[in-house]
């Protein structure tokens, strides 16, 4: 425990001597492709303008939604793949 100051002077405290918190309930955003930021940054730009329901932010919405697909359908294929491989699937065994 520390002892009373009896000196008149404050005793310094280090405000930037803290805990760093973790926050694990966090979730990062996903990458988005070099085109979806550019047409969201344009559409962003215009709107400052009142532009609303801009074409680019549209266009980026829909290229997130076909980039979504390919994903999915990439998964698919790829599980296709391994299920059907003579090394790693049941491909060749009957």
């Amino acid at each position: 425990m520390d002892a009373p100051n009896t000196h008149g002077f404050e005793v310094e405290e280090n405000e930037h001597d803290v805990v760093d918190k973790i926050y694990l309930d966090i979730i990062p955003r996903e990458k988005l492709s070099d085109i979806v930021v550019a047409l969201k940054n344009q559409a962003g730009q215009e709107w400052k303008s009142r532009c609303t329901d801009h074409f680019a932010w549209k266009a980026a919405d829909h290229i997130i939604e076909l980039e979504n697909k390919i994903e999915f359908y990439e998964n698919i294929i790829r599980r296709y793949h391994l299920d059907n491989d003579a090394f790693t699937g049941k491909g060749n065994i009957k």
